[in-house]
């Protein structure tokens, strides 16, 4: 995990609703303080990173400075489409006469997983883009699709190659898949919830991932409740009250913490057996007390990240 910021590329999957764009904004923090460039690229989602980051305006289909060393972007497959036939054909009008016509977009159209090769294949030439002669990002973060989705856009490039095997795209195709391929260089990092359905789906994924021969990095746990929930001090308590009912203002305080103590037990559970299936080594997040993150619980969050990470 030490050395997991080393790499230039990293994938961040999971099932939806686990958090994924929250860890990447923390990753991407990070990766900042220790002065790398990073550009951290969505996947055609719902805008919330905009908020994450401090951004005063919504993140959106072209790459854009989030401060001196952050940038973002949130891809669609038609803007993704466009930017990588000009980059093939040179010319803007030539672009527009080559794909913009009637027949081209209905053979496009029937090309199967063309949306997501176009944002697969866009997030891929930035970790080749260069400026002033020397890489633009030293760290690309590629926030996914939820899980299925994420196994079937990493398959992408091998399903290019096999339908054509000559020209610009078996080409980058092939290159893409070198990268995805390269433990030195890229990992996938799974994210997950302590309960059981999400757990499921990453095991699930896990295998997915190793059956495509690609790197997996470590496994990050979000939202965990608080540990404290189950203090031994704290069973006293709840047994010194268990005979003997308490005062009603006390009562709720009570039935909030046996609640929690509960989660957490789960939560622990549950993080027991993701050590066996997938056994990748964790990184355990706490629950925060808000769903509507901002710059100040990312930041936080990035905290943790840093010294789990030691950087």
């Amino acid at each position: 995990m030490k050395h997991l910021l080393d790499r230039r590329f990293l994938v961040l999957a999971g099932k939806g609703g686990v958090g994924r764009t929250t860890v990447a904004a923390a990753i991407a923090r990070v990766a900042t303080r220790l002065g790398k460039r990073v550009l951290l690229a969505q996947t055609n989602a719902p805008e919330r990173l905009g908020r994450m980051l401090g951004c005063k305006t919504a993140i959106g289909a072209v790459v854009m400075p989030v401060d001196e060393r952050l940038s973002a972007v949130n891809m669609t497959p038609k803007q993704s489409l466009h930017e990588y036939g000009v980059m093939l054909l040179k010319y803007e009008p030539l672009y527009r006469a080559v794909f913009e016509n009637k027949p081209m977009r209905s053979f496009l159209g029937a090309f199967p997983g063309l949306d997501y090769w176009t944002m697969l294949g866009k997030v891929w030439w930035h970790t080749t883009e260069l400026e002033n002669g020397r890489a633009k990002y030293d760290l690309v973060l590629l926030d996914g699709p939820a899980s299925g989705h994420a196994a079937a856009m990493l398959r992408i490039p091998d399903a290019v190659r096999s339908a054509m095997p000559k020209g610009p795209l078996a080409r980058d195709a092939s290159l893409a898949r070198a990268l995805l391929s390269d433990e030195k260089q890229t990992a996938v990092v799974l994210v997950t919830l302590p309960e059981d359905l999400p757990a499921r789906e990453t095991s699930t994924l896990a295998r997915d991932i190793r059956e495509l021969r690609m790197p997996l990095g470590p496994l990050v746990v979000n939202a965990m409740p608080p540990a404290a929930a189950t203090d031994p001090v704290l069973d006293k308590v709840l047994a010194a009250n268990a005979d003997t009912p308490p005062a009603p203002e006390l009562a709720a305080i009570l039935a909030g913490v046996n609640i929690l103590a509960a989660r957490r037990r789960d939560a622990d559970r549950i993080v027991t057996g993701l050590a066996n299936d997938p056994g990748l080594p964790m990184l355990q997040l706490p629950r925060l007390p808000s769903n509507d993150l901002g710059p100040e619980e990312i930041a936080h969050l990035a905290d943790l990240l840093a010294t789990a990470l030691s950087v």
